[in-house]
């Protein structure tokens, strides 16, 4: 089910159950030939995805795992992405919404943060160095307009946005 919420942005909820026999028709290719689907964000060779459903950070990963292999929770490598991811979420968030968001980073054993798609953590953009012991995941924050991230339990739920690389 997917509803319009601003011009050229589509607020996807995935269906349940998890996989990839439950894909919704315009899910189940994203990037083609550097196309995203409708409603999706076009960044430099990548698609950005928005769900509204709210999912723990491993139901999030699971969910765009299962679109294409190279899909993940989004990485955030630069400050010109942050803020054009930023404002995607923003467009997208249904006006009364108040969430923050799961992006691809986690606190791993080896005591430091990972992207889930394996990327190098180059840029960062904490809120504050205060982390919460036990909360090994991160989201956008949504007061900050989605411009700075927090950590939070990995079991919370939240709204998701997956990126395709292409």
């Amino acid at each position: 089910m997917h509803c319009t919420l601003h011009p050229g942005c589509v607020h996807r909820t995935p269906p349940a159950p998890w996989g990839p026999a439950g894909l919704h028709p315009a899910l189940q290719g994203p990037p083609l030939g550097g196309i995203c689907p409708r409603g999706w964000l076009h960044w430099r060779g990548g698609c950005y995805g928005y769900f509204g459903r709210e999912a723990t950070w491993r139901q999030a990963e699971g969910w765009c795992r299962t679109l294409r292999r190279s899909c993940h929770l989004a990485s955030v490598l630069s400050a010109e992405e942050h803020r054009a991811l930023a404002k995607f979420v923003s467009q997208c968030q249904r006006a009364k919404e108040e969430d923050d968001v799961w992006i691809g980073l986690q606190y791993r054993v080896s005591d430091a943060w990972a992207w889930a798609d394996g990327s190098k953590m180059r840029y960062a953009a904490w809120d504050d160095d205060d982390f919460t012991k036990g909360k090994h995941c991160a989201v956008l924050e949504e007061s900050s307009g989605f411009l700075s991230w927090d950590d939070d339990g990995c079991s919370e739920r939240n709204p998701f946005v997956c990126k395709c690389k292409g």
